[in-house]
């Protein structure tokens, strides 16, 4: 007999009948003063399971869907919303969001991710055997809302994003036609009407979208060009760059061809605008009056804009007829160089970089510039609102049961959203409409042809107030890029066995050694003071920098006769400049002159090591930006790495400083040795004749200074615009910048290279299975 709280147990064995084993029998006894607790527990597991059905029938009475649909269509709309919404944000303010990787790879996420969810999501709707008609009016508000996706790059822009969205609307048409009848008849024709609002704004984005940039792509640059090239353009002599005097670039006014004449004719109206008569123009109380603060600056933008149509042929290989023109280089150097104050340095680089501004605009905005007028924009916002209002104000939205309540405040979060996304892009085509720097350029145009409006009181200060406000001050991320070849291979050298695998290589040299720095004032400078003297037409990848120092004679084989070409060269300088940078030398003070010389030496060197590690930068994350050899400068890289780390780990170097005191010490192993041991060798050997050369601090680092300056606008020209455009896309480039500036001036190729006779060019084109054979042979060093 056992007993357990109020319970008597009673055991005994008995007899099995037919098994005739024993049989345990047991007996409960309950007590009568345990029945009411047994009835007040049996009542609170009636209670829970009451609780818990009528959480699981209020759950399935909100989400409206089947047991049977694998995802929730409430969670699939919330998601999908969330990344339209990053799209518009992000897509509106271009040139802010580009600047930050980390917004771009969000941008590029959603971009990807967004076009399946949204299909996913509808067609879940359209598959699922459900009664709920508030599907319906998700699926025609999240088509609406998918209006302001934008492109990532060049390859994004128009043709998918368009096609996907055509393909998401037909979804949403079929949506509706298979559940018309089961909709109340206010709310059928208002999401029909939807439906209808977003095939126009669909129709209306090919037109003035993409159909407006091949326009531009074709129409406009042929004009361009010819315009350029006509006898009225070419035959001026009489031009002073400081006046604009004869410069007769284009700001606005260019017209077409007659109907029925296939030649261009030139009409020299009253309608054209250049730059020479934006510059002379001088009306009565004129905003573009010497007297007037801003009229510098107004003159600089319309001179932007007219810079920008000329560097805009380039993207569709029209000619250049401006190339051979004498007007051209003085106007670079003299016009946008102009004087030597740091005023002046400004400027240039402004003038460049509204102008790259301009060619941005031209192609990655959701419509190109200029806007012309918001009347669809307009009628596309009412019309949005009116719907979405309509939508609120039906029965199946003001009419409904409270176990309906969770979907229509869900229905009512969607909306909201899609108001709040399509006032967002109102006003962001509003601002771009009125405050762009191409609807100032147009309406500066129009006040030069318009004496009417030159002294008006109340016009000319509504244009100043408009010319004042701004969309951004900032056009591109105003950084370098900084990688140093030795300390990368010091950096990769010292790093863990995990780190060593072959997958994570790539991302390690990526995240460890390259870096971003502010663009130095001494940079800016150094540059400028170049493009300002008569070398700048006749650089050669640092032949002037040595004629000027008198040391052409002894290093002119590190230059333009180096045998492995301007990527050699930027090798084997940037070797030297890490040598220079570490040797004894450079430590020790100046042994005359004050702290002025001490700053003026730190700034030299800060120059030369900026701009040596922004070349070494470039030929590795973007190399076609400086060479048409791009696989085989990424494979060039990657052996020199591989070389000195063979170096490093057969001399066992314990610190950078170690390193480089035993760098000196390597040596090419053969005659015929691999192509990356010769460029290591040459480096080196370059660095020690600099130091035995140019024993003076001061003057070492202002010969080094002066070379990467060279050497950076030697490189600079390109026939690769592809490369430059993609590259605005991501924040853009100083190279670029330089890219433009030098196609102004008419220098569109890079300086030519010596011919060394076959056996050199033999030896240059077979390299890249000697580069990659290091890895392969015994070390000897």
């Amino acid at each position: 007999m056992v007993h357990r709280d109020g319970e008597k147990v009673t055991a005994d064995r008995r007899s099995s009948g037919a098994g005739g084993g024993p049989l345990l029998v047991v007996q409960v006894v309950v007590f009568p003063s345990q029945l009411v607790s047994n009835a007040a527990i049996r009542e609170r597991s009636h209670n829970q399971m009451d609780q818990q059905s009528t959480a699981v029938r209020t759950a399935t009475a909100w989400s409206g869907r089947p047991a049977n649909l694998p995802v929730p269509v409430e969670m699939l709309v919330t998601v999908s919303c969330a990344m339209l919404a990053t799209l518009v944000f992000l897509g509106s303010g271009h040139r802010t969001s580009r600047r930050s990787s980390v917004l771009r790879f969000v941008a590029w996420l959603a971009l990807t991710l967004c076009y399946p969810v949204v299909s996913y999501t509808i067609g879940l709707m359209q598959s699922g055997s459900f009664t709920n008609d508030l599907f319906i009016v998700w699926a025609c508000f999240l088509i609406g809302c998918a209006d302001g996706v934008f492109a990532c790059s060049v390859d994004d822009r128009q043709g998918r994003t368009m096609l996907n969205q055509a393909l998401q609307i037909i979804y949403v048409l079929l949506l509706l036609l298979s559940h018309t009848s089961s909709l109340e008849p206010q709310l059928r024709i208002t999401l029909m009407l939807l439906w209808i609002l977003s095939v126009a704004k669909l129709i209306w984005g090919r037109v003035s979208g993409s159909a407006g940039r091949e326009r531009v792509l074709t129409v406009d640059n042929w004009l361009i060009s010819k315009y350029m090239g006509h006898e009225y353009v070419r035959s001026i002599w009489d031009f002073d760059p400081d006046t604009m005097k004869g410069y007769k670039y284009v700001v606005t006014g260019e017209k077409d061809a007659r109907d029925g004449c296939a030649g261009y004719t030139l009409d020299a109206t009253d309608d054209i605008v250049t730059v020479d008569r934006v510059w002379q123009h001088e009306g009565r109380g004129s905003l573009l009056s010497k007297g007037n603060p801003i009229s510098q600056e107004l003159k600089d933008v319309c001179l932007s804009f007219a810079l920008f149509k000329l560097l805009r042929r380039r993207l569709s290989g029209n000619p250049l007829h401006e190339r051979g023109d004498a007007r051209t280089l003085v106007f670079v150097r003299r016009g946008l160089a102009g004087g030597d104050s740091i005023e002046d340095c400004d400027r240039m680089y402004r003038v460049i970089e509204v102008e790259l501004g301009f060619l941005f605009d031209s192609l990655y905005r959701r419509y190109p510039l200029p806007v012309l007028t918001l009347i669809p924009e307009t009628a596309a916002f009412v019309a949005a609102v009116a719907l979405s209002l309509s939508t609120l104000s039906t029965p199946a939205l003001l009419s409904y049961r409270s176990s309906q309540a969770g979907n229509i405040w869900f229905t009512r979060g969607v909306i909201a959203l899609f108001l709040i996304l399509e006032l967002f892009q109102y006003l962001s085509s509003l601002s771009l409409a009125l405050l762009s720097d191409c609807h100032k350029v147009r309406m500066l145009c129009l006040y030069v042809r318009k004496p009417s409006w030159q002294g008006h009181p109340i016009l000319e200060r509504l244009l100043r107030l408009m010319f004042r406000s701004t969309l951004t001050t900032r056009y591109w991320s105003h950084s370098l890029g900084q990688y140093s070849l030795v300390q990368a291979c010091w950096l990769q050298h010292e790093r863990s066995c995990l780190a060593r695998t072959p997958l994570l290589h790539r991302w390690i040299k990526g995240t460890r050694t390259v870096s971003h720095r502010n663009l130095p004032v001494e940079v800016k400078r150094a540059v400028h003071q170049l493009v300002r003297s008569e070398w700048l037409s006749n650089l050669k990848y640092g032949d002037r920098t040595l004629q000027r120092n008198d040391m052409l004679q002894e290093l002119d084989w590190s230059t333009s006769r180096y045998q492995y070409g301007a990527v050699g060269s930027i090798l084997i300088w940037h070797i030297a400049t890490a040598t220079c940078g570490a040797s004894k030398l450079s430590r020790q003070p100046a042994a005359d002159g004050g702290d002025r010389d001490s700053r003026a030496t730190a700034e030299k060197r800060a120059l030369a090591t900026t701009l040596s590690d922004y070349c070494a930068y470039l030929l590795l994350q973007a190399p076609e930006l400086v060479t048409d050899q791009v696989y085989e400068v990424g494979r060039l890289m990657e052996a020199l790495q591989l070389r000195i780390q063979q170096f490093l780990k057969h001399k066992g170097c314990r610190s950078m400083n170690d390193l480089f005191a035993r760098l000196p010490g390597f040596e090419s192993r053969e005659l015929g040795s691999a192509y990356e041991e010769s460029i290591l060798a040459d480096g080196i050997k370059l660095g020690a004749q600099i130091s035995n050369r140019v024993a003076d601090e001061a003057s070492r680092w202002k010969l080094l200074s002066e070379m990467w300056v060279e050497l950076l606008l030697s490189v600079a020209p390109s026939d690769n615009v592809t490369a430059h455009v993609k590259k605005l896309a991501t924040g853009g480039e100083f190279i670029t910048h330089l890219w433009a500036l030098l196609t102004h001036g008419g220098i569109i190729d890079r300086p030519a290279k010596p011919y060394y006779g076959s056996s050199a060019h033999q030896r240059i084109g077979c390299f890249v299975d000697e580069a990659m054979g290091a890895s392969d042979k015994p070390n000897r060093d």
